[in-house]
Order: structure tokens, then sequence, then C-alpha cells
């Protein structure tokens, strides 16, 4: 990459943005960006902070944020913020939103941190190790599948994908669902259209334990190659290859969606 990272301060930055997670956590009011697509003000205040420590600390890379959009697009270095992760539990009172913030290098995840404030939990990459909580987490991707074994999805996958799987399990986080499964606790996570600020800290983290990220197809996702600005189109897997391999022909777009009955 050629470019040595102050992770100590990036991990500051984060920490102050989970202060301002925390402080309106419990009492805020969501406006709604469409249906089920929940904002607040902690959202924006999160993202204004974590965007304007990376100007003044790296003031020739790029910015591009769930919130406030993209700036300086055609930098070598760009930064993906995901100011909350996981919304909708945020605004419901439930534990596992994350902060999570990204760095590419000409479009590809080389960086990536994933914060849950109510736990002070961490993940993230450092050079080439991985690290949880303060401890190196190299080399715990499952490989092989366990009788109990579970991956993680949106909550709503199985209303567009017949997913033949027993244990599936949503926290409403696809950070969350990211790190939980780069440490080993989720043998994947499978995640459909999701925007580049929601997956690039967890592709990084993925890349650096050995594991992949690849659509329905079984071809790798080329972040180089998206248009950052628009969802990642369709299903996209993240783990190892051998788990990659058997759980790709278990998930199937249903013909019709499964709609809410309220709709």
């Amino acid at each position: 990459m050629g470019l040595a990272l102050d992770i100590a301060a990036i991990r500051s930055w984060v920490y102050d943005a989970g202060t301002i997670g925390l402080d309106y956590f419990g009492h805020v009011k969501p406006e709604w960006k469409g249906m089920a697509d929940p904002v607040t003000i902690a959202d924006r205040e999160i993202e204004q902070l974590l965007s304007a420590r990376i100007r003044a600390a790296y003031p020739q890379h790029g910015i591009i944020g769930e919130e406030y959009g993209a700036e300086e697009l055609d930098r070598e270095y760009l930064w993906t913020i995901d100011p909350i992760d996981g919304t909708r539990v945020y605004v419901m009172g439930m534990p596992t939103w994350s902060i999570t913030i990204a760095l590419l290098h000409n479009f590809q995840p080389v960086f990536g941190l994933v914060y849950m404030p109510l736990y002070d939990d961490w993940t993230y990459t450092d050079g080439d190790d991985v690290i949880c909580n303060g401890v190196s987490i190299r080399d715990r991707l499952p490989t092989h599948f366990a009788p109990d074994s579970h991956i993680m999805t949106r909550g709503d996958a199985h209303s567009l994908y017949d997913i033949q799987f027993t244990r599936v399990m949503a926290y409403g986080s696809t950070a969350a669902h990211l790190a939980y499964t780069a440490r080993g606790a989720a043998v994947a996570t499978i995640t459909h259209d999701p925007y580049v600020w929601d997956v690039a800290a967890g592709a990084a983290i993925m890349l650096k334990q050995g594991g992949e990220v690849r659509y329905e197809s079984g071809e790798p996702v080329d972040f180089a190659a998206l248009d950052v600005t628009k969802p990642v189109p369709g299903l996209s897997f993240f783990g190892h290859a051998h788990i990659i391999d058997r759980l790709i022909p278990l998930v199937q777009r249903r013909e019709e969606p499964v709609t809410h009955p309220a709709w």
C-alpha cells in the first residue's frame, strides 16, 4: 500500500464517534430516507466528525460516507464511512449497531475497522494482522462446517432468497456480521445489494484473514470495477473459499418476494 496508518489515532477518532452514538442512544427520533431506512442526528454528527478527522490527517485522500456522499473520488486513497451501520437496531434500542470505517487504495479495501460502542468491541486490521479487542485473531476464519455452524445475513434476506441452511442469524449490522465471521463466531456472511461503505471494512478484514468476497456466480467481487456510489449488485458471500463454494448452491432467489403483511 505504501502508506503507514496511525492506527491509534484512527481508533481515537472512532472512539469519539462512539461517544456521540452512546450519548443519543435510547432517546433519539429517526427520520426516514425511505421505507425501513432510518437516519438520525447521531448518524450525521458521527460522519461529520470522522470526515473532519480524516481531512485533517490525510488531506490528499477522498471520502465517501453514507449520509454526505463523496468527495474527491478520483484520489488514490478513498475512505469509506458508515457512521451507524444498523441504524434501525440503534433506534430500537438494540445493542449490535456499529461504526465502520475503511480505506481503499485504488478502490481495493486495504484497511478496515468495525467498532460496537455498547460492548466497546473492536475488530480492525493492522498491517497484515487482524486484531480483536487487543488480541490477534489471525487464522480464526472457519474453513469447514461444523454441526452447530451458523451464517449471518440481513434480516430481510429470507424475503428475497430461499436459504437452505439450518442456522441463520441477523443482528442488524452487516459490518458486525463481518466482524463476527472474521473472528470465527459464524462461518460466513451473506448480504445483498450493500453499499461499499457497508462492507469495505469487513472486506479488508476478511481478505487479511485469508477469506474471499464473491458474487453468487462464484466470481470475486472486484471493488475497483464498482461504482462506489451505487449498491454492490446482487448477493455477496464473505468467508473462506471452501465455505463459499458450498454455500452458493444453497441460496436461491425466490420467484416472488415475500411481502410484509402491512405493505
